[in-house]
């Protein structure tokens, strides 16, 4: 315990009598003591000079009252030193029980141990070490779950900045869907005007919902991000210390730090749930193709008519052949001009390419209207006009893959609905056939290689969309031709995957994609089953 008296006594003497702590800077006076630079000066500036000694530089020592003058002061660099080891001294750490200085780490209990706890029994048999040979290899353990947790800061860092690329994102999404919808009821009556009002507050509030949702990852991501900040520092503080400092608690710490794990929130949809759907409660498409007899002043725009239709079909698919029969045949009534002929392929052009869920019946009907729709029109048959409607689309497909989001969006919908007239497309002859295999196949792997060419996530989605939907009839109809398509495009996707920096989202649809064509497209091989029944 002389040590630890020796040392209580060491630091009265370091010690300010003006502050109290250890001296900073120490300087003496002619008395002999000693006080922080600062201290003093702010102790010689703060007392009054009587009237008749304004000029004297004279003072009384804050301890002894002795005399001194400003010029008597002197830096005490002696004592400094002393009071740097001091400092040294304070920082290392005593055993309590013993008061000895801990210059042992015991392995077994993890804990800093002076001498005198070697040869205690509780330590007999453990396996210990000096501290400045155990140091080290902890040091770098240390150093190690520092690492890890950057890595995971840099994981965070990276979710966090997704998530506010996906707010931008929802935005702009957001934006352009509500500038579709107030153009979609411009081209209404009057009596829609409330129904519009009436999407957008809906869309309004799916707005804000899922920007709220958002947020709260945000939030989520930026407190972990906070919390591993915190650990980071800690563990780097108890780096940069002594060695003691360093095993003090050491494996706490590794224990602590290692059980840190990064809850990710769940990636949120940016699909846009709000469509601008026209209700059936004002039009009902039975009773106008029932009532339609030719023009007349009450009858609905064109426009109204096809999107009626389309929306009933979507509705009731069940009655779809007999309803396509009366619409046919409603239409063979009213477009009797080449620019009704351009204006129906058109609307029904823009509605199928425009709205996701109007693809499929839209394919179905125009492959009827294609055999079915009788026109006495110069310009040809509705099946001419509207394929070199799709043609135009065609040609421009390695400008829309570049163009902004919105226009792209335009461009993936025709794609889409591209894919659904290929399946939808009935073969009742030569021509049907030379449509599909020189216009629909070509032009399918045409698009697949604007999509692919201009790599960003959207183009990608809508790649893989399109491969879902027609991938295993393309294949067969490539491989029947002897061609190599599908296996060059799979190629050309597994190298995207591997090179170009798309979302984690994006990625994984396309490794779900070459895994399901690395299963047949999930089709059962019918051979092997045959194989499987016969044995």
């Amino acid at each position: 315990m002389a040590s630890a008296t020796t040392s209580k006594k060491m630091l009265e003497e370091a010690t300010c009598a003006i502050c109290l702590q250890l001296m900073a800077e120490p300087v003496s006076i002619s008395c002999g003591h000693s006080y922080c630079q600062a201290c003093l000066l702010s102790f010689m500036g703060a007392l009054p000079v009587p009237l008749n000694h304004r000029y004297m530089e004279t003072f009384s020592c804050p301890q002894c009252r002795a005399p001194f003058q400003r010029g008597s002061l002197r830096p005490n660099k002696q004592l400094g030193n002393l009071i740097a080891a001091l400092r040294e001294l304070e920082q290392e750490l005593s055993c309590q029980e013993h008061g000895e200085r801990l210059h042992l780490f015991c392995e077994d209990e993890g804990q800093l141990i002076c001498w005198r706890c070697e040869r205690d029994p509780r330590h007999k048999g453990h396996a210990t070490a000096l501290v400045e040979d155990a140091g080290p290899g902890y040091r770098e353990k240390l150093q190690e779950a520092v690492r890890k947790l950057r890595k995971l800061e840099e994981e965070c860092a990276s979710q966090k900045a997704f998530t506010v690329k996906q707010i931008a994102e929802w935005n702009e999404k957001i934006e352009a869907q509500g500038q579709k919808i107030q153009a979609d009821f411009q081209n209404l009556l009057s009596f829609l005007r409330e129904e519009e009002r009436s999407y957008l507050w809906r869309l309004e509030s799916e707005k804000e919902h899922t920007l709220k949702r958002l947020r709260e990852r945000e939030a989520k991501l930026g407190q972990q991000s906070r919390e591993l900040e915190s650990r980071i520092l800690e563990l780097e503080e108890r780096c940069q210390g002594s060695a003691q400092k360093v095993l003090q608690d050491v494996k706490g710490a590794l224990s602590r730090s290692q059980a840190v794990r990064l809850q990710i929130p769940e990636v949120l949809s940016l699909e846009v749930q709000t469509q601008c759907n026209v209700p059936e409660l004002y039009f009902d498409p039975r009773k106008r193709l029932r009532s339609h007899q030719g023009l007349c002043k009450d009858e609905p725009p064109l426009f109204i008519f096809v999107w009626d239709f389309l929306n009933h079909l979507t509705e009731l698919p069940g009655s779809c052949e007999t309803d396509m029969e009366q619409f046919a045949e409603t239409l063979s009534g009213r477009v009797t001009t080449d620019e009704a002929l351009q204006e129906l392929v058109d609307l029904i052009y823009e509605q199928v390419t425009s709205v996701p869920k109007f693809r499929c019946v839209g394919a179905r009907l125009c492959n009827y209207l294609s055999h079915h729709l009788t026109l006495s029109s110069q310009r040809g048959s509705f099946r001419r006009v509207f394929f070199q409607r799709c043609q135009t689309e065609r040609d421009l497909r390695d400008q829309a893959a570049k163009r902004d989001e919105a226009a792209r969006t335009q461009f993936h919908g025709f794609v889409l609905f591209l894919g659904e007239l290929y399946l939808r497309l009935q073969i009742k002859g030569t021509k049907e056939q030379v449509l599909k295999t020189a216009f629909l196949q070509p032009a399918l792997r045409e698009l697949l290689e604007a999509l692919l060419s201009n790599p960003v996530d959207d183009n990608l989605v809508c790649a893989v969309k399109l491969l879902e939907l027609t991938g295993p009839e393309l294949k067969d109809a490539w491989t029947e031709r002897g061609r190599m398509d599908m296996e060059d495009v799979i190629q050309r996707i597994e190298n995207i995957i591997q090179e170009v920096p798309c979302s984690a989202d994006v990625r994984q649809m396309l490794l779900k994609l070459v895994e399901l064509r690395s299963s047949n497209w999930g089709r059962v091989h019918v051979t092997s089953a045959l194989k499987r029944s016969s044995t």
